[in-house]
């Protein structure tokens, strides 16, 4: 063979080289992309879920509220009604709300 054959033989298995070399790099790449896609994926799948968690239980929250607001209300009419004085009553509605808010608070922050 001649020195151009060499040459030309030479050149086209370095570019081959390179060409599935530069394929194979590619396709570590899209494997590591593919691996980051997947992990995202769940972290957002967990995200979600506990969103959704968390809403129903604010939900729960708000319904135990609203529950606890009716009774509150119809304690302090019945009692307006018959013995107790009003500023007991009113003291007394004060002081449930703000152990309510605490309690619902805590119940909130353990759940986190």
């Amino acid at each position: 063979m001649d020195k151009k054959k060499v040459a030309i033989i030479v050149l086209i298995i370095f570019g081959l080289g390179i060409y599935f070399s530069s394929l194979r790099n590619d396709s570590k790449t899209l494997a590591q992309m593919k691996k980051s896609d997947n992990e995202t994926k769940q972290k957002q799948l967990i995200i979600n879920n506990k969103s959704h968690d968390l809403e129903k239980k604010l939900q729960l929250v708000k319904e135990y509220e609203t529950q606890n607001h009716k009774k509150t209300a119809t304690i302090s009419s019945t009692a307006n009604t018959h013995c107790v004085n009003s500023d007991f009553v009113e003291l007394f509605n004060q002081q449930s709300a703000e152990f309510e808010k605490i309690l619902s608070t805590k119940h909130i922050n353990k759940m986190q």
